[in-house]
């Protein structure tokens, strides 16, 4: 059972009771002048662009991530700067105006973007949004599926 009594409008304390409300702490929104970067490949491998925000588990080595053929490869490339950019898209959430994170997030951003259509000129999509599907839409069912050795 909730707490709510709909009847009486009971309802638990909101933001804009001061006495029932503790403000959230103060979190700094300047951008770290110190931010230490991993490469596209590195992050991958972690899980994390940002080196000095990576905590290891205790003796933990991440396992680096290779290709077995010029497919793979590809692949593995398109999505280490894919998400490299998604990492810097999330840190320009908080710092908007930190431009040398703006020029590297575009950097990565095009590179990734060249890498997918290089990708796809070869194998065909990779996701909902290709413009490979312009032409032959859902052309992956024809493809061996990632459990079946495909990518």
């Amino acid at each position: 059972m909730n707490n709510y009594n709909y009847l009486t409008n009971n309802y638990p304390p909101q933001p804009s009771d001061p006495i029932h409300f503790t403000p959230l702490p103060q979190i700094n929104l300047m951008p770290n002048k110190n931010m230490q970067l991993f490469t596209p490949k590195e992050a991958l491998d972690r899980g994390n662009l940002f080196a000095n925000l990576y905590d290891p588990y205790k003796n933990y080595q991440p396992v680096a991530l290779t290709g077995k053929n010029e497919k793979e490869k590809l692949y593995l490339d398109f999505i280490r700067m894919a998400f490299a950019a998604h990492e810097l898209n999330l840190y320009l959430d908080n710092f908007p105006n930190d431009q040398s994170m703006i020029q590297l997030f575009n950097d990565y951003r095009q590179k990734s973007d060249t890498l997918k259509n290089q990708y796809e000129q070869k194998y065909g999509p990779i996701d909902i949004s290709s413009n490979a599907l312009n032409t032959t839409p859902f052309a992956w069912v024809d493809q061996k599926w990632p459990w079946e050795g495909g990518i």
